[in-house]
Order: C-alpha cells, then structure tokens, then sequence
C-alpha cells in the first residue's frame, strides 16, 4: 500500500492527476492532517478513526476507504516525499550520483519546510509510540531500498549500493532528528552532512 501511495503522490507532483484523483489525495492529506491534529491533543490510543474522520469532516466509512488503520494514516507523509525523491533524480539524471541524492534531500526537505508542523509532530509521536516507530523503521528499510536502486545506476554493485543508501539514510535521519529537536534549516545540515559521504565521487 505504501508503494501505492508513493505512486499516488507522484502523480500529484507531476501534474498527471486529474481532478477526481486531485480531491482524493486532499482527503487523504487532509486525514492525516487530522489525525497528527488529534493524536497530539488527545493521545494516540485514545483516538478512534471514527474521530480522525469527524475532524476531517468525512465519514468513518470514508476514512477507512482510505486508511486500513491509524498506523496507515501516518504513512502518509513519507509516501510524499518519496514522490518529491522519484520527480527530483528523474529531473536531475544528469549529475554525479552524490549531486543527485543531494538535490532530492533538499528538495524533500523544501516540502518537508513548506509545512513543517505535522511533521514535527509526526516525529515527536514516532519516539513516543512503538507501533509509530515500527511503522517508520518499515518505511526507512524502503527507502534505503529505493535508494539503492538509484545508486546503482552509477554502482552496479548491490552490496555496496546498499551499503551506501543505509549510510545515505543515516545522515538523513540524524538531520531530521537535530531539525526536530532544534528547528535549525534541513539545507544548510544536509550540505554538510552528503560531502562526508560522497566528496570523491567523480563526474
């Protein structure tokens, strides 16, 4: 399902979505919304779908229709990014594989900024609740995948492909963590992280 919605968000970002599709994504982001909304207010176990869906002002029947579980709805934003990630190497093919990575963490990290409140709450609920952190830790495994993919466009080899997306993924995640817990930008963190990894890739 996660995969879907990264098609789903992609489609979105890329314009190829009709109107139907458009106001179904907005209810999908408009439920999860809610649900960051109502989890940090009122406690991740106390809150039902059936509440999720009423903040949102759509029907429960709805909010199941979209999301199989409270867990799912979180999924969400990381569907997103995932999309913003497949539109920015695509539209930068042409760098050096450490450019590449690079300009899509900061163009996430641009979308991420543009709306940062539940996100932020999003994280803070993950350290809080271990069905959240799960569910994250399942999202990270495919996103290390997705990035080795990409990084076997330029390294064939998988195992060190997957060597460098986990270590990728690592300075990633610890500039999610220091934005979270001190509002520094994501850009400035994230240039000075990739160079670590990536400062003698050739062209």
């Amino acid at each position: 399902m996660f995969d879907t919605w990264c098609h789903i968000s992609w489609a979105w970002h890329n314009g190829a979505m009709g109107a139907r599709e458009q106001k179904k994504l907005r209810t999908r982001v408009a439920l999860a919304d809610a649900g960051v909304r109502l989890f940090i207010k009122g406690g991740y176990d106390n809150v039902t779908m059936a509440d999720v869906a009423a903040e949102a002002g759509v029907s429960r029947r709805t909010a199941f229709r979209y999301f199989a579980s409270k867990d799912d709805l979180l999924m969400q934003h990381p569907a997103d990014w995932l999309a913003v990630f497949n539109e920015s190497v695509e539209a930068n093919a042409d760098q050096p594989l450490g450019d590449r990575l690079l300009h899509a963490s900061l163009a996430i990290a641009a979308h991420i900024e543009s709306d940062p409140g539940p996100v932020r709450q999003l994280f803070g609920l993950a350290s809080t609740h271990p069905s959240i952190a799960g569910r994250y830790a399942a999202s990270s495994a495919l996103w290390v995948s997705r990035m080795a993919e990409e990084i076997e466009r330029d390294l064939p080899d998988r195992t060190e492909a997957l060597m460098l997306a986990a270590a990728t993924m690592g300075v990633i995640d610890t500039v999610c963590e220091i934005w979270a817990a001190t509002d520094q930008p994501m850009a400035p963190l994230l240039e000075r992280g990739f160079p670590l990894l990536w400062r003698d890739q050739k062209p």
